[in-house]
């Protein structure tokens, strides 16, 4: 062993933390790949409480040595300090199917289940701990805290179990095990009594309403966020809605059954994995329920998502504001979905009462051209980006890199809100660099008194309107990306699939929604007339709502989506579709 190493060992075991933490960090430098001290800093820093740091140094030792069981159950405890408890589970029980005598990780996987408030799985580890060595303190004393929290649950979940499964258990008394077993956070048994009592009674309600609220739970369809990341199973997704409506079917009255079905609808058209007998099912389904629930926003959703998916935006628009009039401001700023009908309108009263877009203009903050780009070649597009300050510091110059990277002398045009003296300079740099043909504009808007969700929606919404007068300006064909995208391959090779095209936008073919099928992450706009009349018509539709005192999150991509819709009813335009799910062209950072 190195001598440095046993000096660091020595100063950590004396209880000198901060004696020995640079001598393992310099082992480190001079072998990043010495296990030991990998391992003693790691255990250090989850002594020292920065269990986060130690994933890192123990996810390094597996990486060295994939086989070992003990570095899989030490990450799954810095990952459980970590607050990661589902990686940490997930990691305990790859070490144990490597080890399933290995008596630390049934002692990590208890603590972390009992912290999950899973306490028949956490019973099970800690006397599986017990029997693999019997005199296990930790095992012991963490078993005793669990029984004196939990002890009549397991119990009873154990007694309702044992009855469940006599030969001659009926559907009451397997559901009522079921429910003992949830009780105690064992989804897994649950499931499997769940089904037994359908064996015998596959009507029973109960026992269909909690197999379908089980399978939501497993099928992660309760936890999809707009904006974040997802993944949800369809199948499973699809077998609850199954349970659920004969659980409605069986006693209409179960209101958890029969909202837990409308949302499941709704959570699939958001994902995209929704069929049209799923969503024709569901929106039948979401009429009942309004009768009954008059301000439930998830029924109403689905209801506006079937008539978008039957191509009717005029009535889902009509519906929606027929709705929102049960809703007070306050109630609508809370439902996200809400808020997203409430920007809906497809009639052709309102696109006609619209003002000219100039006049939306010229009641925003006035713009300030600052720098302006070199010619460029005729009928070459030029990248616009537009952002606040804080975005541009945060994405711009990667962006800016990738473009210089695989666009070297593109005309990029770049508008950013309230920009900071530092960005200014930056843009300036940026004019000198060569790389790049830069343009640079600029606005101070006065948004004292302003929400933070009318603030970030302005920031995403009125880029567009900027993006119309660097249109104008440049006369060339416009490609407006988002600020946090990297460029892959040149964007101007894309010039010859827009021939004969006035807009190209990035679908989302899976009809999730009026304002989640055209992304806005990557748009084309002609410098023709049918380009020009819809960045237009496009920025009074935002202007209106802006202006307003109700504008919401995504109104950037349900105005998108409405004003094609209008243009392809009474002055249509030639659209170019890329797909969304296949575009090489760009990555971007943010879930979309």
């Amino acid at each position: 062993m190195e001598p440095a190493l046993d000096d660091a060992i020595r100063l950590h075991k004396s209880g000198n933390h901060a004696g020995a933490e640079p001598l393992y960090r310099a082992v480190l430098d001079r072998e990043p790949a010495n296990r030991g001290a990998l391992q003693m800093l790691a255990m250090l820093l989850v002594q020292t409480g920065r269990p986060a740091e130690a994933v890192g140094h123990f996810r390094t030792i597996l990486r060295l040595d994939p086989g070992g069981v003990a570095g899989h159950s030490n990450l799954a405890a810095a990952l459980r300090l970590a607050g990661q408890g589902a990686e940490a589970i997930a990691c305990l029980h790859r070490a144990l199917a490597l080890d399933p005598a290995h008596a630390a990780s049934w002692f990590n996987l208890g603590n972390g289940l009992k912290q999950q408030e899973k306490a028949a799985g956490a019973e099970r580890s800690y006397r599986r701990t017990l029997n693999l060595e019997p005199g296990h303190s930790g095992a012991a004393g963490n078993r005793t805290a669990l029984r004196e929290q939990w002890g009549a649950r397991l119990d009873e979940a154990e007694r309702r179990s044992a009855a469940a499964r006599l030969p001659l258990a009926d559907a009451e008394t397997r559901v009522a095990a079921a429910e003992s077993l949830v009780a105690v956070g064992d989804p897994a048994a649950a499931e499997a009594m769940a089904r037994a009592a359908l064996e015998r009674d596959d009507r029973n309600h109960r026992a269909n309403r909690l197999l379908g609220r089980l399978l939501l739970e497993r099928s992660g369809a309760m936890g999809v966020q707009d904006g974040k990341p997802f993944a949800v199973d369809r199948a499973l997704v699809e077998e609850a809605i199954g349970a659920l409506r004969r659980a409605v079917a069986a006693r209409p009255d179960d209101d958890e059954a029969d909202w837990l079905h409308v949302a499941a609808v709704a959570t699939l058209v958001q994902v995209g994995l929704a069929s049209d007998a799923v969503l024709r099912d569901g929106a039948r389904a979401a009429w009942v329920r309004l009768r009954r629930q008059p301000k439930d926003t998830v029924a109403a959703s689905v209801i506006g998502f079937y008539a978008y998916r039957r191509d009717r935006l005029v009535l889902a628009s009509w519906l929606g504001r027929r709705f929102r009039r049960r809703f007070t401001a306050a109630e609508v700023a809370r439902e996200h979905e809400l808020g997203l009908w409430t920007m809906l309108r497809a009639d052709d009263a309102f696109f006609r009462a619209l003002p000219p877009v100039d006049t939306v203009l010229e009641g925003m903050a006035p713009l300030e051209w600052r720098i302006e780009p070199a010619p460029g070649p005729a009928g070459e597009p030029a990248v616009f980006f537009c952002c606040d300050d804080v975005y541009f510091r945060r994405f711009a110059p990667a962006l800016l890199e990738s473009l210089a990277e695989r666009m070297p002398g593109a005309t990029v045009a770049v508008h950013v809100v309230a920009p900071s003296p530092e960005t200014e300079q930056a843009m300036a740099r940026w004019r000198l660099d060569g790389r790049l043909s830069v343009g640079f504009s600029l606005d101070r808007p006065d948004m004292a008194g302003w929400t933070d969700i009318k603030r970030v929606t302005y920031y995403a919404s009125a880029r567009f309107l900027r993006a119309l007068q660097w249109l104008r300006r440049l006369d060339r064909p416009l490609m407006v990306i988002d600020t946090d995208a990297r460029i892959a391959r040149d964007l101007r090779t894309l010039r010859t699939e827009m021939a004969d095209h006035d807009v190209g936008f990035l679908i989302d073919g899976r009809r999730r929604g009026p304002s989640r099928e055209i992304t806005v992450c990557f748009n084309v706009y002609g410098n023709t007339p049918g380009g020009d009349r819809f960045l237009a018509l496009l920025g009074s539709y935002i202007g209106h709502f802006l202006a307003g005192a109700e504008v919401y999150w995504m109104l950037d991509q349900m105005a998108h989506y409405a004003v094609l819709d209008w243009l392809n009813r009474h002055e249509p335009i030639r659209v170019r579709r890329f797909d969304f799910l296949n575009f090489p062209y760009c990555q971007f950072v943010g879930a979309k």
